[in-house]
Parts: C-alpha cells; sequence; structure tokens
C-alpha cells in the first residue's frame, strides 16, 4: 500500500474508539453516502482491533463516552457483542472502567449503554453479569444495572408503548 493512501475506515474506527474522537466516527460515515443502514451497521459491527474487540468494547475500555454515543446512533447497530477470550459484553467493560479508573464516566457509560438496549442479562464465560464484576459500594452502578435487567425481564419500556391501552382506559371527556 503507499503510504499516502492513509488510514482505512476500520482503522480510523478503532483509533476514534480509543481517543474519543466522534469526528472519526462522521469521517467514516461521510464516506459511505451510497450504503444502505444495514450495510453500514453491518460495517461498524464487524470493525474489531488486533485483539478481536469491537468497536464498543474499545469504548468502554478506554472510556470514549461521546464515540459510544455516536456509535449508538448508528441504526442496526450491536450493542452486546462478545469478547473472543472472556465472552464479556461492552457493559461488563465499562463496569470494569468504573471499578479501576474513573467511577463516574463509567457510571455514565453504564447508564447510557442500559439506555440503549444494552443487555445486563448476558454472563460472561465465568458465569457472571455485569452487575457481579461490580467492584465495593458502586450502590448506583448496581442500581442502573438492575433497573435495566427488570426492564428487560418484564418487558418493560421507558417511552411505555402501550399507547393502545392508556388510550382504551382514557375515556373522552
Amino acid at each position: 500500500m503507499a503510504e499516502d493512501e492513509g488510514a482505512s475506515p476500520r482503522e480510523l474506527v478503532v483509533e476514534a474508539c480509543r481517543r474519543d474522537q466522534p469526528h472519526l466516527i462522521e469521517d467514516v460515515l461521510t464516506a459511505m453516502p451510497e450504503k444502505s443502514n444495514q450495510e453500514i451497521a453491518a460495517f461498524f459491527n464487524g470493525v474489531k482491533d488486533a485483539m478481536g474487540n469491537y468497536a464498543l468494547h474499545i469504548c468502554a475500555m478506554y472510556g470514549s463516552y461521546d464515540v459510544m454515543d455516536t456509535l449508538f446512533d448508528i441504526q442496526y447497530f450491536e450493542c452486546d457483542p462478545l469478547t473472543r477470550t472472556d465472552k464479556e459484553t461492552p457493559l461488563h467493560l465499562a463496569v470494569r472502567y468504573a471499578n479501576d479508573k474513573n467511577s463516574e464516566l463509567g457510571r455514565q457509560m453504564v447508564e447510557m449503554m442500559c439506555d440503549a438496549g444494552c443487555d445486563p442479562r448476558v454472563k460472561n464465560k465465568h458465569g457472571q453479569k455485569p452487575i457481579d464484576v461490580v467492584f465495593g459500594d458502586y450502590t448506583d452502578i448496581k442500581l442502573i444495572l438492575r433497573n435495566a435487567e427488570y426492564i428487560f425481564t418484564e418487558g418493560v419500556q421507558k417511552d411505555s408503548d402501550d399507547s393502545d391501552e392508556a388510550d382504551g382506559s382514557d375515556s373522552d371527556n
């Protein structure tokens, strides 16, 4: 390859995830005008680093909140891929980030991920859900994960789609 070709789209995405640079994600998206939403999602869902971590895993490991937010805006983006070695979801890694690096940023990532539809019920190869890897007294993170698990288990929607029931129970005044 010629040196003037620059980084590949995959390399740009990995770098964006490592350094929290959402403009790089936008650059890659801008270069895909002819692609369908499914094709764009397939590309981003397939991006991995040399260790086999997907884009969202990389964001969670490096605390890349803004890039994570940008990735969640991609229609059909997969939010629960598993790591190659420990079969962990990005949510597991965001909890580990909160434990080891920055509890507040980690909490914010966990909250955003749960709001975006990451499943807190998925267990890693050690049989642990994300809540099981929360260290110490991070009750706020545990509460976010418990609430998200309840929503998944009970099929509750934050923006309730039960509008038919609501319309039926509210009589015309």
